[in-house]
């Protein structure tokens, strides 16, 4: 599924940089466009943090479950056409897959899976972010100055497609999946800070998903510098994703943050 949709979201981002020479505007026509779609793709490294809890008992990510840091290709997609832009229509894939190999120091076992001191474990840790999102443009901002500030607001929806997977060279495995559709509060904001030239400026974005109800929570935090140059643009910055969730007997409480680079097209 990862390779599939990262393989679309690129084909997309190529089709979009041929559609872009042909419909070539100045940066004073391209305010005028009432149809606009965005397309990216990101790199991102993501370091673990936090714990996992099975009747109680805490296992770290890093120190019990040897998690290393993961490098993983996203892509969002932007639709911004309708009601002249108004509102508009956000689907994001982030994929997380954290893997780990190592010794055991102490004999611990979590379920049907054991190991004794010294014997050699892998760990998976498989979470994707599934986003679709509807958000307007508060104020319309975005017309009123010209595309220089601009702020949506919205609702959007995620699905967590999420695998936690032990497996020890004595034989012994365990392997629990998470799913859930989660709502979640959106805020994106965008500010134009250097107008180079007309066909050449850079931008602050900040983004923000949040969720809590029954003692769980996630939220999402992304700040990032985007430099635009006619109809292609790259971004970078630094994302944080913080999560609490349950499931029966089972806890926990991590995060994944790290900086990402992205490299998109608006036609």
């Amino acid at each position: 599924m990862k390779k599939f949709i990262c393989s679309l979201m690129g084909m997309f981002l190529v089709l979009g940089f041929s559609f872009a020479k042909e419909v070539y505007q100045s940066h004073e026509k391209r305010h005028s466009f009432e149809k606009r779609v965005e397309i990216s793709i990101d790199y991102w490294t993501i370091i673990p943090n936090g714990w996992f809890s099975f009747n109680g008992k805490k296992y770290d990510l890093r120190e019990d479950f040897k998690l290393k840091n993961a490098k993983d290709f996203g892509g969002k997609i932007i639709y911004d056409g309708i009601e002249r832009g108004f509102i508009n229509i956000i689907f994001t894939y982030t994929p997380i897959k954290f893997e780990g190999k190592g010794k055991s120091s102490t004999a611990f076992s979590i379920k049907s899976f054991n190991v004794n001191a010294g014997e050699r474990y892998e760990t998976i840790y498989d979470f994707n972010n599934y986003d679709l999102g509807f958000l307007w443009d508060v104020g319309h901002l975005k017309k009123k100055t010209e595309d220089r500030l601009d702020i949506r607001a919205g609702i959007s929806a995620r699905y967590l497609d999420g695998s936690l997977e032990l497996k020890s060279d004595n034989g012994s495995e365990y392997k629990e999946d998470y799913n859930k559709i989660i709502p979640m509060l959106d805020v994106e904001a965008e500010v134009e800070v250097l107008p180079v030239h007309q066909n050449l400026t850079a931008e602050i974005i900040l983004e923000y998903q949040g969720y809590a109800y029954n003692e769980e929570y996630m939220h999402d935090f992304i700040d990032a510098l985007r430099i635009n140059y006619i109809r292609g643009f790259i971004e970078g910055g630094y994302r944080i994703v913080k999560y609490k969730l349950k499931k029966n007997n089972i806890k926990t409480k991590t995060s994944g943050e790290g900086f990402f680079i992205s490299l998109g097209i608006m036609f």
